[in-house]
């Protein structure tokens, strides 16, 4: 498959970094991650955010893996990437790692930006769906010094391969999410004293089967029952099931779906709290953690059970929102809450900033002062199907239109599970029409299927 030179790319203005600095960066992307999970990682929380700054609004403009993890790797918008898909919805031609390399943009990431710059770069993990299907063997994205994905359209927990040759079968040790911290640790051991590092660790964990670490199954059996949202049920207040549209109703799960998605998640999650803990102290051992730049997030958040819903995919909040912490000594902020709207698409940037990387984003630096007032919500069709959809993001309100027509709006101030629809009321006419014009503006291409 050719992919495109650089010099072939249309890339948006912005901002290019001057910094001198040269920290080391650590990325942490996990897998389909809510952002409520996040108090529930005691290591990270101690290791990462009590010395940092938690984002209590970070978000995602597409809540699925591959579009998330394009913008992550780019600071473009999905409109920029054009990548909309997975990759089997659609197929490659909107989706997926195809896309991806068809579009010229991993000649564009911060890796190739942070070899630039002198770097050391190692990705170990899961990177763009059908990476493994599709690419040559043996390929390595350009930027990346070492290069250690899965070889599988996803990710697994248990008998997978790697791309370095590994096979992987059912012992404890195989685990994934050990394995890749054991990969990751290291490549920090091995990065030469004094050339910066850029490790982007990215587990399966917490994606589904939910298989957690063998040593957490007796955690699993003893977790309590604290998960019931007096809004999660099937069929919720947005009206009865045959009311809904076609693509809802053919998504609606029981409440026990939910709960057994919300016991599975967050007991993977535990090895992901442990890999990040190991890191944190292969850095410290090292001499490198005070001069290390630590962001940890999800490529999107998770349904458990909202709209009758357990998945992502969607434009609500509970696939919107993501965990965000950023930590760099000295730099951030040490234990505060941030409620800037914090997006994917502003961690290149971020990166780019801190290091002196020439870049140009979509986004803006997390450890400056700029903030935005919202920003689109956009994708193509989805999964059962789910039309396109371009909307607008505030803190308070999110509005989004359907290639169908059908439109919702939510006020989170007074309706935080978006259980009650304004779109279409006189009292909220005004806002809407407001929401709509951002929403027609900045949601720039269209998404594939959508027309307003």
């Amino acid at each position: 498959m050719a992919a495109l030179a650089p010099g072939d790319l249309r890339l948006p203005a912005g901002p290019v970094a001057t910094s001198h600095a040269r920290p080391n960066v650590v990325l942490i992307v996990t897998d389909d991650q809510r952002a409520d999970t996040l108090a529930g990682m005691t290591k990270v929380n101690t290791m990462l955010g009590d010395k940092g700054v938690r984002f209590a609004n970070g978000m995602v403009p597409t809540s699925l893996c591959c579009p998330s993890r394009s913008t992550i790797l780019t600071g473009l918008y999905a409109h920029h990437t054009r990548v909309f898909g997975n990759g089997d919805v659609g197929g490659p031609r909107f989706g997926g790692w195809a896309q991806f390399h068809r579009r010229g943009m991993e000649y564009r990431t911060i890796a190739t930006a942070l070899v630039d710059r002198g770097y050391r770069t190692g990705f170990f993990g899961k990177y763009l769906n059908d990476f493994s299907r599709l690419s040559p063997d043996g390929y390595t994205p350009p930027g990346w010094n070492v290069f250690t994905a899965f070889k599988y359209s996803r990710g697994a927990y248990f008998g997978y391969r790697l791309t370095d040759g590994t096979y992987h079968g059912t012992n404890p040790r195989d685990y994934s999410t050990d394995v890749l911290a054991r990969r990751s640790t290291r490549f920090v051991r091995n990065t030469p004293d004094d050339q910066p590092l850029f490790l982007m660790f990215a587990p399966y964990g917490p994606h589904s089967p939910y298989i957690p670490a063998p040593r957490d199954l007796d955690r699993m059996a003893a977790m309590p029952v604290a998960f019931a949202p007096a809004m999660v049920t099937t069929g919720h207040a947005a009206g009865p099931l045959d009311t809904l549209p076609r693509w809802q109703r053919g998504r609606q799960a029981a409440p026990a779906d939910a709960e057994a998605t919300w016991r599975g998640q967050t007991a993977t999650l535990h090895a992901v709290d442990d890999a990040v803990a190991s890191l944190v102290r292969t850095l410290r051992r090292e001499g490198r953690e005070r001069d290390t730049l630590f962001v940890f997030m999800s490529d999107n958040g998770y349904l458990w059970g909202e709209h009758g819903i357990v998945g992502k995919d969607n434009p609500y909040d509970g696939a919107a929102r993501v965990p965000l912490v950023v930590r760099w000594d000295g730099h951030a902020r040490a234990g505060v809450v941030d409620d800037r709207l914090a997006l994917n698409v502003d961690i290149a940037g971020t990166i780019a900033a801190a290091t002196g990387a020439s870049m140009r984003t979509d986004g803006l630096d997390l450890l400056g002062t700029s903030t935005r007032h919202g920003f689109p919500l956009e994708a193509m069709a989805g999964y059962r199907h789910r039309p396109a959809y371009c909307g607008w993001r505030t803190a308070d309100h999110m509005y989004v239109r359907y290639a169908t027509g059908r439109s919702e709006l939510y006020d989170y101030r007074t309706d935080p599970y978006e259980q009650h629809n304004l779109a279409g009321d006189p009292a909220v006419a005004g806002l809407q029409t407001q929401l709509r014009e951002l929403a027609t503006k900045h949601c720039s291409p269209q998404p594939p299927g959508f027309d307003w």
